[in-house]
């Protein structure tokens, strides 16, 4: 059976915008949905394939793990641009699709990096990519892959953990902007959720991580204010 790599992807607040919509009588979500998934159309990875079912979005591709690192890059951003936050993970292993039936390793590998550690807006990277990379590689000269992955700085390492990096200096202002507008239009309901206030915490965290000195924009979640 061949090998492939696989991205599952989860639409974060699914359930909540899906009521959110009902309540008010609206279909603002659905909307954004399409908006975002218009980021497929703009593809040229010819080997990519995706669907969607519900809040999971699933993407593989059998080879070039530069050019599918930087697609998934940018379905994320798309999805923020458009006011929703995703999860996931990406992971290599033994991958079959058919019209009818999906029997893949990739696919499962991936679905335990989101369900289990992901569990910030982010896209983990399973180790079985990273050491195809480096098996790849002789001695001390890295793969051509694994050294475009370094040059484009598309992989971060948190800990024992691999991580899509999604800032860069043409998008961070973007992307704050969008993470900033999520946050303030959902603030009530942020702020009755420990986990909700932890992810987007946790989302201020890496993009002030990443700011440059000459960037002035100030942070927009108070951890923690004295009772007036």
């Amino acid at each position: 059976m061949a090998y492939s790599y696989f991205a599952f992807l989860d639409v974060m607040g699914y359930r909540y915008y899906l009521k959110k919509d009902e309540r008010d009588g609206t279909e603002i979500f659905k909307e954004k949905l399409i908006t975002s998934y218009r980021v497929f159309e703009q593809v040229e990875l010819g080997t990519l394939h995706h669907k969607s079912i519900s809040d999971s979005i699933f993407m593989s591709s059998p080879n070039n793990i530069v050019d599918f690192l930087k697609v998934v890059k940018n379905v994320y951003l798309e999805f923020l641009e458009n006011g929703l936050l995703i999860r996931g993970g990406i992971a290599y292993n033994k991958h079959f699709e058919s019209t009818h039936i999906t029997y893949s390793h990739a696919l499962t590998d991936a679905y335990n990096l989101e369900s289990s550690k992901s569990i910030f807006p982010r896209i983990l990277i399973h180790k079985s990519v990273i050491a195809k990379l480096k098996n790849e590689s002789q001695g001390e000269a890295k793969s051509q892959e694994l050294k475009s992955l370094i040059d484009q700085k598309l992989i971060l390492k948190c800990g024992e953990n691999y991580q899509l990096h999604t800032l860069d200096s043409s998008n961070w202002g973007k992307t704050y902007v969008a993470a900033r507008r999520i946050y303030l239009e959902n603030i009530d309901a942020i702020n009755e959720d420990p986990k909700l206030i932890e992810y987007h915490t946790w989302l201020q965290n890496y993009l002030f991580h990443f700011q440059s000195k000459r960037n002035k924009q100030v942070k927009y979640i108070k951890n923690f204010e004295l009772l007036e």
